[in-house]
């Protein structure tokens, strides 16, 4: 896909002021489409997952949620930031969301206009398949280990402040999206 068939999937590309940045993390999303097969025509029937029976929700729309649940709460939030002294970096929350899962393009095939688990998906999840695709793609460190530990992999790993942010609201959405919020 070109780049900007990838930014019209993923508006919020355009949020990444630094235009370096930018480009680079629109290369890793086209990398990894490459990787997996994926394209224009495929790519909307690309899953979230596909461990949950019965889950309607595309890749595509809960990268779009993710990305703009933390686009919307950084900016609410972005006073006590600045008001603790804490520097959060826009530019990478918006990048690790829009990125995070992109390992997940590789953990899934399009085989006769269905999505399947690939060979690779045993042997790679999608937090470290992303995580090398990434950091091929030439993204820094912050943006690789945001990617590396997102999911479960990161529950003992130092989280930078932005990889935390965008890992509680990928869980809060993924949460939402497929396996709706269960009462306590």
């Amino acid at each position: 896909m070109t780049h900007e068939q990838i930014q019209k999937l993923f508006p919020a590309f355009s949020e990444i002021k630094d235009g370096e940045l930018r480009g680079k993390s629109l290369a890793a999303m086209d990398l990894a489409m490459k990787k997996g097969g994926w394209n224009e025509d495929n790519i909307h029937i690309c899953p979230v997952t596909l461990n949950w029976k019965g889950c309607d929700v595309s890749w595509v729309e809960h990268v779009n949620d993710v990305t703009n649940v933390c686009m919307l709460n950084f900016d609410a939030l972005e006073k006590y930031y600045r008001r603790h002294n804490v520097e959060v970096s826009r530019d990478v929350v918006i990048a690790g969301a829009l990125l995070h899962d992109i390992g997940k393009l590789t953990e899934f095939v399009c085989v006769d206009g269905k999505a399947i688990h690939s060979e690779n998906y045993e042997l790679m999840r999608h937090p470290l398949s992303g995580a090398v695709i990434a950091a091929e793609a030439g993204l820094p460190d912050i943006i690789v280990h945001l990617i590396a530990t997102h999911s479960f992999e990161g529950d003992k790993s130092f989280q930078t402040v932005e990889s935390n942010f965008v890992r509680t609201m990928d869980i809060f959405v993924f949460n939402c999206s497929v396996k709706g919020l269960e009462r306590r």
